[in-house]
C-alpha cells in the first residue's frame, strides 16, 4: 500500500534537486517504481507519463530496464491478439 503522506513528505525534502538524484535516492530508499513516478513528477515537474519515462531512462533504475522492456512487449502483443 502507498503512503501518500508519507511520499508528500519525500517530494518536500527533495525539492531542488535534479533527476538522477531523486531517481538514485528513491531507489536506494527502497521505493517502488510506481512510489518514484509519483515523487518524480512532483519534484521535477513532470506529467505522471513523463516520470514513468525518466525512470525507465535513468541510471539508477537500468537494471530494470530489460524487464520493462520484455513486460511491455508481452502486454502489446496480448492486446494485439485479442
Amino acid at each position: 500500500m502507498v503512503d501518500r503522506t508519507a511520499l508528500d513528505v519525500l517530494v518536500t525534502s527533495m525539492a531542488g534537486r535534479d533527476g538522477e538524484q531523486v531517481f538514485r535516492e528513491l531507489r536506494e530508499r527502497g521505493k517502488s517504481p510506481v512510489e518514484t513516478t509519483y515523487v518524480a513528477s512532483r519534484v521535477l515537474g513532470l506529467s505522471t507519463a513523463e516520470a514513468k519515462a525518466a525512470l525507465f531512462a535513468s541510471d539508477a533504475w537500468r537494471d530494470r530496464r530489460e524487464d520493462w522492456v520484455r513486460l511491455h512487449d508481452e502486454v502489446a502483443k496480448q492486446a494485439l491478439q485479442r
